[in-house]
């Protein structure tokens, strides 16, 4: 049963319009450069709160050209850099980049993401929908509702955000969170970065949850056109990277060669570990193909 949830768009202070909605924000336009994200509802407590974890998540990460720019907070909510093309999710509808552009893609969100984890960040939500575009098509990392960590490793603060089903990692708990769970998101986002859809896209992510643990928990990953691209993304569903520079020195592989073929087999990948069940809404596909499949054992 599908719940309706209806809300009134409202432009607060300098917002002269509502520009599009998130799960609890609007995204406002100020001026040219510039966006406020705020709560949908005015003066919600619980939103501004996590408005203003956000922004110290971003304090704490500081500028980097593949992150949104952090304006400021206000009394009204986040004060943003403005992103033109969108989100990746959302240009894949409607233009058809070749795939040097799409490398490029994959190479800074890797690097966007590097740098917050090097900052003790874990993102969370690392998808197709929160990969910004720029107005030279530049990636830019956005939504910092996820955790920031002591320099020991516990969590600080918690935004509770959580990945969408298709890029989460089988595991027991599904409240942990490491740098590998962030790796095997983003080899989703890569995914639907070359694919322009999800993986498993004959899978609803809702109704077909058990279906999709079994198949990324047993090695049956979807494959792409571009088989070095696939070694990547393999490796990051089956946990074999821990760390994202590790994942960027096998980048530089697929810029220099992005259509090499073939596997060795002593680069076969495990199954990622930990089986477990969760339910938890997609983010949209913009694809409906069936892909190919390629199970390692």
């Amino acid at each position: 049963m599908t719940t309706e949830i209806y809300l009134t768009i409202y432009c607060p202070g300098d917002v002269t319009a509502c520009l599009t909605t998130g799960t609890n924000s609007f995204i406002g336009s100020v001026d040219e450069t510039t966006v406020l994200k705020y709560p949908h509802i005015p003066g919600d407590e619980k939103a501004l709160a996590l408005l203003g974890l956000e922004a110290r998540i971003f304090q704490a990460i500081g500028p980097h050209k593949h992150i949104i720019g952090f304006k400021g907070l206000t009394k009204d909510g986040l004060l943003l850099e403005r992103a033109p093309f969108g989100s990746i999710s959302e240009y894949l509808k409607n233009n058809n980049p070749g795939l040097q552009r799409r490398l490029e893609w994959i190479c800074q969100v890797t690097e966007a993401l590097a740098t917050v984890h090097k900052k003790r960040v874990l993102h969370r939500d690392i998808s197709a929908n929160n990969l910004l575009l720029d107005a030279e098509l530049n990636v830019k990392l956005s939504d910092f509702q996820g955790r920031l960590l002591t320099p020991d490793g516990e969590v600080e603060e918690d935004g509770l955000s959580i990945e969408n089903t298709k890029s989460f990692m089988p595991r027991v708990n599904s409240n942990y969170a490491d740098w590998k769970t962030e790796i095997f998101a983003l080899g989703s986002a890569f995914y639907y970065i070359m694919e322009c859809q999800e993986p498993y896209p004959d899978l609803d992510p809702d109704l077909d949850e058990e279906q999709i643990v079994e198949r990324f928990t047993s090695g049956q990953f979807p494959t792409t056109e571009c088989s070095s691209m696939d070694r990547v993304m393999h490796k990051c569903w089956a946990g074999e990277y821990d760390s994202v520079d590790a994942v960027f020195q096998d980048l530089k592989f697929v810029l220099e060669c992005p259509m090499a073929i073939g596997v060795e087999e002593e680069t076969m990948y495990h199954p990622a570990p930990n089986v477990t069940s969760r339910s938890q809404i997609s983010s949209a596909s913009c694809g409906d193909t069936k892909p190919a499949v390629q199970t390692y054992k």
